[in-house]
């Protein structure tokens, strides 16, 4: 038997993850959460004081670069950039900023700012990028003051995301405003500041009441497109238009009213490959009474979840709550409205706030004045399932969540790791995608151009035999029910150990009592030759495996049973092979020494057969004088012949004269003859 197996276990990641942009957050009053252990932990010493919008940006491994309010910029050092004030967001915009990284250059950012005006919002100034130079502030960051506020649009909601685009090279920057979506590509090239427009209901009016603080209420609500670039979400808080407030002058009866009368939410398709947004599908409208506010797509992409406010009018405050909901959508249902599923309610406190999606799989909800998050700890599960569960973050001491959690670029979010594992050569691996999506299909490269078409595969979960010792980069183009994202693992294939042919039995002499001793060396040197291998051995195959319980002098065996097997274990530094064999004991011709002289003097006191006692259990030895007289007789457990009689007429229990004598040794065991001959007993 032959076993194979390698030292080096792969190490899976504490959370599947491509990509670690996203790891930390800054948000609320000085709140935060570092997700770098793969576990949330709240932190504090960040400095941003918002009510709403906020960004941040980590590198690919986890570092933290710079955040932002969409007013202020914080480096790493939590210092305010040099030239990061004045940019124009606003703490009370719902998506103040997007920090998007200018696709291959590694200093430079794009803030993209949106901002927001509470008593007339109609006086906002819309949509503005501005770049951080990392190289900048010895390797801080500041902000290129000659790019800093560059005007896109004139107006435009509260809204702002971010996505791939459909090569991979660059990203989509949207906004919405009224009926109108607006698309910007930044590639290498830089940012085309000619938007890709798109008209799809519903038209969210903004209203020209000259009562203040009542048009905001439009404006308000998340935008968010699916990871895989192909699905868009919009949250309008209210769908009010300006004819609704004829007549009204009371401000809090109008402010109540702008609250109260619904809102929309609204799912699209959207073409990362043009930045088009198409298919207008309700999912929530005006007359179902619910002001929707945050938005987020489950890790795995088939679920959909809102945060829907529902208020009464009030004549003493702005609104009275009647709950807030959280529900969700199956994008997979054929009749996604109809899949809606109120996963929890509560009137605990003020509900409406973000949703976003963490490095750890979970959606975290920011609500007002909380000192904690709540959080829905199994969005890939259906209904119930997916287990919202309210303040269930804790943050540090002095730290508070308002309404916003940090966006990111969408992308940042994909889903998913190769499990694969370092290995020696000549072992098939099974290689397959950890995630918790709905799989698809799955492209495969290994990396292995020497294997030839087995280089690639489309199977779920293919195997793949590397043709050599090295490293090999393995790629995975995953495509799952919502979204399409590529990843890649590179793995070590070791140098197997180098074996010979060696004897599988191995054969000694019985000593006695069905025991010998075995020299368990003369295998392994055959087996292994080489220098840097070494050779140890085993009673079982579990010691072999896991090293312990080794036989410590291999050189001088005492079996156990008559028949055992052992196993040898061949490795190198990284790699082993274990190999079983039999030993065995065998009943090895007797040898007669035929002369006694029973003097006493300890030298053949008796008559000497070696391999006899306790080796041939079941012997009968007789001893006859010159005349053909038994004299003596005896087996095992009598012992041997010292020279005297105990058996026939001249039987006295004394020792015989001097002379020669003959034996008749029965052995009794299959396929052996009786032997016989003579003993000089002097």
């Amino acid at each position: 038997m032959k076993s194979i197996f390698y030292f080096i276990i792969f190490i899976c990641s504490a959370f599947a993850k491509a990509q670690l942009e996203s790891s930390h957050w800054y948000f609320g009053i000085n709140a935060g959460i570092d997700f770098n252990s793969g576990t949330a932990v709240a932190i504090d010493d960040g400095q941003l004081v918002t009510g709403e919008g906020c960004a941040t940006i980590s590198d690919a491994a986890g570092n933290l670069l710079f955040y932002t309010d969409g007013s202020l910029v914080y480096d790493a050092n939590h210092i305010i950039m040099p030239n990061g004030t004045g940019l124009k967001g606003n703490s009370s915009s719902t998506s103040s900023a997007i920090i998007v990284p200018l696709p291959g250059d590694p200093n430079r950012y794009y803030i993209f700012t949106v901002d927001t005006d509470d008593l007339v919002y109609r006086d906002t100034e819309g949509l503005h990028y501005s770049i951080v130079d990392m190289s900048l502030n010895n390797g801080n960051g500041d902000v290129d003051i000659f790019e800093k506020n560059i005007n896109l649009l004139p107006i435009t909601s509260e809204k702002l995301t971010a996505i791939s685009n459909a090569t991979g090279d660059g990203f989509w920057i949207i906004s919405q405003f009224q009926d109108l979506f607006y698309s910007y590509e930044l590639t290498a090239s830089g940012l085309s500041i000619n938007p890709v427009i798109s008209q799809v209901a519903p038209f969210i009016e903004l209203v020209t009441t000259p009562i203040t603080n009542v048009d905001v209420a439009a404006m308000r609500g998340y935008i968010k497109v699916n990871a895989r670039g192909n699905r868009l979400v919009a949250a309008h808080f209210s769908n009010n238009t300006t004819a609704e407030f004829s007549g009204i002058t009371d401000v809090l009866t109008a402010r109540s009213l702008a609250y109260t009368n619904g809102g929309e939410l609204y799912l699209y398709d959207f073409d990362n490959a043009t930045g088009t947004v198409s298919n207008p599908q309700p999912l929530l409208t005006r007359q179902d009474g619910g002001s929707i506010y945050g938005v987020e797509f489950s890790g795995n992409g088939r679920y959909l979840y809102a945060e829907v406010d529902y208020m009464n009018a009030s004549t003493t405050e702005i609104f009275e709550l009647l709950r807030g909901e959280i529900v969700q959508y199956d994008l997979t249902s054929s009749n996604i409205p109809i899949s809606a599923t109120v996963i929890h309610q509560d009137v605990i406190t003020p509900f409406r706030g973000a949703l976003q999606l963490g490095l750890d799989n979970k959606i975290y909800h920011s609500r007002f004045q909380q000192n904690a998050l709540s959080v829905i700890n199994n969005p890939n599960d259906a209904g119930l399932n997916a287990n919202y569960t309210f303040n269930s973050f804790p943050l540090l001491q002095n730290t508070t969540a308002w309404y916003g959690l940090p966006i990111f670029v969408q992308s940042f979010l994909l889903n998913g790791e190769i499990d694969a594992k370092d290995h020696c050569v000549g072992e098939e691996q099974i290689i397959s995608i950890n995630t918790a999506a709905n799989l698809v299909s799955v492209n495969w490269d290994f990396g292995d151009p020497d294997s030839g078409a087995d280089n690639f595969s489309n199977d779920l979960n293919p195997s793949h035999l590397f043709t050599a010792p090295g490293f090999y980069t393995i790629t995975a183009i995953v495509e799952t029910l919502v979204q399409v994202f590529t990843i890649t693992k590179t793995i070590e294939v070791f140098e197997q150990v180098m074996t010979n042919d060696f004897p599988k039995l191995l054969e000694v002499c019985e000593e006695g009592f069905d025991q010998a001793v075995f020299d368990l060396t003369s295998v392994g040197d055959v087996l292994s030759t080489l220098n840097n291998q070494n050779v140890t051995y085993y009673e079982s195959e579990t010691d072999a495996i896991e090293q312990q319980n080794e036989i410590i002098n291999p050189n001088n065996y005492l079996n156990l049973f008559p028949i055992q097997e052992l196993f040898v274990r061949v490795s190198n530094e990284n790699c082993f092979e274990i190999f079983s064999f039999d030993i065995a004991i065998e009943n090895c011709p007797v040898e007669v020494f035929n002369i006694i002289t029973p003097n006493g003097d300890g030298v053949n006191d008796t008559f000497i057969i070696s391999g006899l006692y306790n080796i041939y259990n079941k012997h009968k030895l007789h001893i006859f004088s010159r005349y053909g007289q038994k004299i003596w007789e005896g087996d095992n457990e009598s012992g041997s012949w010292d020279g005297t009689s105990n058996t026939g007429l001249l039987h006295s229990g004394k020792r015989l004269p001097t002379g020669t004598y003959f034996y008749v040794l029965e052995l009794n065991e299959p396929d052996t003859k009786p032997l016989a001959g003579y003993v000089y007993l002097q």
